[in-house]
């Protein structure tokens, strides 16, 4: 498992620019990333392993953000796996509400998966 912050930003050039400074200003690495927008916000998914320093980084510099506990998965990396896996989540019940990708190599993809019941997710995977 690992700590997952959502963040809201302007859509416009720049914002990420100034979130990414802000984290590394205050030493933050980011370990994995995922971001879109849309009706003009940009929404960023960061996986960072220093959450308290990221709290105070983020709120120093006036950013909205949820942080949540992920499922770290490790499947084949083949055709259908994805969509086996999201089908038995599914069918329990389980929400995923984000998806973003670790690592990828050596016929292996990990993924940071986030859901509405962790608990349940965890009892599927």
């Amino acid at each position: 498992m690992a700590i997952q912050f959502d963040v809201v930003v302007k859509d416009r050039p720049g914002e990420l620019g100034k979130l990414a400074a802000a984290l590394g200003d205050k030493g933050v690495n980011i370990e994995a990333i995922s971001a879109a927008t849309g009706g003009g916000t940009g929404y960023v998914s960061l996986l960072i392993t220093e959450t308290m320093r990221t709290r105070e980084a983020l709120r120093a510099a006036g950013y909205e953000f949820v942080e949540r506990t992920v499922l770290t998965v490790q499947l084949e990396d083949r055709p259908g796996r994805l969509g086996e896996l999201a089908k038995r989540l599914g069918g329990a019940g389980v929400n995923i509400t984000s998806l973003v990708t670790l690592s990828s190599g050596g016929g292996r993809v990990q993924m940071a998966i986030g859901v509405d019941n962790l608990e349940r997710a965890r009892s599927v995977v």
